[in-house]
């Protein structure tokens, strides 16, 4: 026995296995086109989470499936309702009716019927990508002046697959351009999905009118894709995110009324 050994006899600590790391979560599979067309419908709040993730570009799959079915409902508008009769109502309904003559509003009545339908086809095309990007741009800078991590890019996005609902709308609308006589449907309100298609036009304020038409059930569920949208764009809760929309939704329809009760 060595006896010098002041360590002999003594229990010595065991020594401690390193932990294995944890690991982590895998990242959820991209998301494919047909699926984010059809969860943005069926079950937002995942799908939304997985959207906002993918490649901007994704972002022409909404784009392109709302302009297919624009496209379509303006050709079958402008081939199945009468034109001219159209135009010479919107201008009679206007402010300015009593400053035209009889000729002026025939003769603007009959440039409109001569345009091509591709015209306002393209035209309608346009203003759905502008609106897009001016919306995303607008979102993204509202939310991140109020702290909440979010890009154009994710913005983008969200905005892009809120706007969904509009196929739908183009599809009830090619569906009561067959089922109805094309020539006795209020263009401007088809679908009735708000208070103001219970109401006569001519003789309702239009300021009235304009603020009846805003409380849309269409517009309603876009709100709630937008809130959605956002709030997987922003990684917060849905509450500061629909706040966000319905406040500058608001301002919209307030700009709205102000224009119909000037012109």
């Amino acid at each position: 026995m060595n006896e010098n050994n002041p360590t002999h006899g003594e229990n010595r600590p065991e020594a401690v296995p390193a932990e294995a790391p944890t690991p982590s979560a895998p990242a959820p599979a991209p998301i494919a086109p047909l699926q984010a067309v059809t969860g943005a419908f069926l079950s937002p709040g995942e799908t939304f989470k997985r959207i906002v993730e993918r490649h901007w570009t994704l972002v022409a799959v909404p784009l392109v499936l709302i302009m297919i079915f624009n496209v379509v409902s303006v050709v079958l508008m402008r081939n199945r309702v009468d034109m001219k009769q159209f135009v010479r109502d919107q201008i009679r309904q206007s402010r300015f009716a009593d400053q035209l003559s009889d000729a002026q509003i025939e003769e603007a009545a009959e440039r409109e019927a001569s345009r091509p339908a591709a015209f306002t086809a393209f035209f309608a095309c346009l203003f759905l990508v502008v609106t897009v990007l001016f919306l995303a741009a607008l979102f993204w800078l509202v939310l991140l002046a109020f702290g909440f991590e979010i890009n154009f890019k994710r913005s983008l996005l969200a905005v892009g697959f809120a706007m969904l609902p509009m196929t739908v709308a183009a599809v009830l609308f090619i569906v009561i351009l067959f089922v109805k006589d094309p020539n006795s449907i209020d263009i401007q309100n088809a679908l009735a999905t708000n208070p103001a298609a219970l109401l006569d036009r001519e003789s309702t304020s239009k300021p009235l009118y304009a603020l009846l038409q805003s409380l849309d059930l269409f517009k309603a569920w876009m709100i709630f894709l937008l809130s959605v949208g956002l709030a997987a764009a922003a990684r917060c809760r849905v509450a500061p995110a629909a706040a966000a929309v319905v406040v500058l939704y608001f301002v919209w329809v307030g700009v709205r009324v102000a224009l119909a009760a000037i012109f």
